[in-house]
């Protein structure tokens, strides 16, 4: 008689787990459906220039000096912490904000990222430094949450 309660249990469980999960990412479920990926995908073809590191090669980037870290959070999340040396582009500022704050080369190597790894504002703006022909961009999809976790240099507070 137990085995049937703890079956039926489990099985109500799953089902209210599947509810759940289609209900939170019913967004998502809508854009699959109608073959809209071009906010948050890339293709190779289409983006050369652009490809995703981990927290390895981010660090060993740091470390060598031979990259230009870009924050794509919002300022006032930038302000509470960044990478040490990051330069904020929020993404929200578009174009006329990466005309603004970039005078690097286009061959300069740009490391993007935001919150984390569900976060795609790094994405976007690596689309968007792309299109303004640059050469080299990485982004770090593990992002602050990762480079915080691994204790890596943190510019905080005021300290920019």
């Amino acid at each position: 008689m137990r085995i049937k309660e703890l079956i039926f249990h489990v099985g109500i469980i799953l089902c209210l787990s599947f509810v759940i999960g289609i209900s939170a990412n019913l967004s998502l479920i809508k854009q699959y459906r109608k073959g809209d990926f071009s906010q948050s995908f890339l293709s190779p073809e289409d983006f050369p220039s652009i490809q995703f590191i981990g927290i390895f090669e981010a660090e060993d980037l740091f470390v060598g000096g031979n990259a230009v870290f870009l924050d794509s959070r919002a300022e006032e999340k930038y302000l509470e912490g960044h990478i040490l040396g990051a330069v904020n582009i929020p993404f929200e500022g578009g174009e006329r904000i990466v005309e603004e704050q970039l005078p690097f080369p286009r061959e300069t190597t740009l490391i993007v990222y935001c919150d984390g790894n569900e976060c795609q504002s790094s994405v976007l703006l690596a689309k968007v430094l792309a299109e303004f022909r640059f050469e080299d961009i990485r982004v770090f999809f593990g992002g602050w949450a990762e480079w915080v976790a691994a204790g890596l240099p943190l510019s905080e507070r005021n300290d920019t």
